[in-house]
């Protein structure tokens, strides 16, 4: 199995700051904590995996919150692409109704340029779900939708063939070709997040493989998977493997680690929380995104209390030997070809972010990159 590691470069501590300054409070105009540390010292750690043996490392796109400060993931990995050797580079996730997907395309085919024929681009595609999000950029988050599912097509021909005819809603393409003329069919490299019906049905019907990265808890993740798998099969297309996303904290100790998931997994789920503002009723009246306003009803019940607890119980923590035992069972639960870990998230202290990823790649990759996983379709059959 692959094992790769993502960045997010959070502000935590800024959320309560940054919400004040929403409701039009007089607060600070700037972040007690600055943005740009922040980023410098978790591309640092993203520059250091690339000595460790990590597989890949990844990154994420949102904009205007603390919870994460990476605007255009493959710029931020067009950077990388130029400072690391190894790595494979892959987003998690570009949100296709922000973007002209011709655009994408041609990106992803630039930065794969850039990293040669030894090392790989793998494309995590998504839909969206955050209203300030969709708010700031000016999109329309009821056309997220058929936008999603034009733009997925696109890129996935041009990624496939060089080459795209797609006569659409929002595109028109006509005969379009990308240059430089890729080397190779790179469709094999798109994966497609989805925390709703709705854009698992897009991903079954496309081929789409999956990329998980959990909104819920692991179990509800598990059984979104499943859902898909039978619209998968039912358009006929071949099992497939899984790219699992995972939080994690590793110690020498059990009790230590325990300290440091609690606090900072749960102040992750916070931030989520926050972010996509699960405690409010913003999606009812949103096509598309139905299921979000029955998490929105379910969380309120418990004012996310049980989201946040959900986070420490789920994803592996502990001793090197326990998350090892860990990630065996998610892989296997998963299907995963490659797993992608969180290290620095929550207000964790970078030295404790670096200390996790170390103690990890010393004394626990060694042993899930021997892990081999049945892929997702058999899972369900068997």
């Amino acid at each position: 199995m692959r094992v790769g590691m993502t960045i997010f470069n959070q502000n935590y501590e800024d959320w309560d700051r940054y919400e004040a300054d929403e409701h039009g409070q007089d607060v600070p105009p700037t972040p007690q904590r600055r943005d740009v540390d922040i980023f410098r010292e978790e591309l640092a750690l993203a520059i250091e995996a690339d000595s460790l043996g990590f597989d890949s490392v990844w990154t994420v796109e949102h904009h205007f919150t603390p919870y994460t400060m990476v605007t255009n993931p493959l710029q931020w990995l067009t950077y990388l692409a130029g400072v690391t050797k190894n790595v494979d580079l892959g987003t998690m996730v570009i949100v296709l109704p922000w973007h002209n997907p011709v655009r994408v395309a041609e990106d992803l085919n630039m930065l794969q340029t850039f990293l040669g024929p030894n090392r790989r681009v793998i494309a995590g595609l998504g839909r969206g779900i955050a209203r300030r999000e969709y708010a700031g950029l000016n999109v329309d988050q009821n056309l997220a939708r058929p936008w999603y599912d034009e733009s997925i097509q696109i890129i996935t021909s041009l990624l496939r063939d060089g080459a795209v005819t797609f006569p659409g809603r929002f595109f028109n393409v006509d005969k379009l070709r990308l240059r430089p003329a890729p080397e190779r069919d790179m469709s094999d490299l798109i994966y497609s997040a989805s925390g709703s019906p709705e854009t698992m049905e897009i991903m079954g019907k496309t081929g789409v493989r999956p990329l998980i990265i959990p909104s819920q808890d692991l179990a509800t993740s598990l059984q979104g998977l499943h859902a898909y798998n039978r619209m998968r099969a039912d358009a006929g297309f071949e099992p497939t493997d899984t790219k699992l996303a995972l939080w994690t904290y590793v110690a020498e100790t059990e009790e230590e680690a325990r300290a440091g998931a609690e606090e900072y997994m749960t102040n992750y789920a916070d931030s989520a929380l926050r972010h996509y503002e699960l405690l409010h009723n913003y999606h009812k009246d949103i096509k598309g995104y139905e299921r979000y306003q029955m998490m929105n009803a379910m969380l309120a019940g418990d004012q996310g209390a049980a989201y946040r607890k959900s986070w420490a119980a789920g994803h592996p923590w502990g001793t090197p030997e326990q998350v090892i035992e860990m990630v065996k069972q998610r892989a296997a639960e998963f299907g995963a070809s490659e797993i992608t870990f969180v290290f620095a998230y929550g207000g964790m202290p970078i030295e404790k972010a670096q200390k996790s990823m170390r103690l990890f790649a010393e004394k626990v990759m060694p042993e899930i990159k021997k892990i081999t996983a049945k892929p997702i379709e058999l899972l369900v059959s068997a």
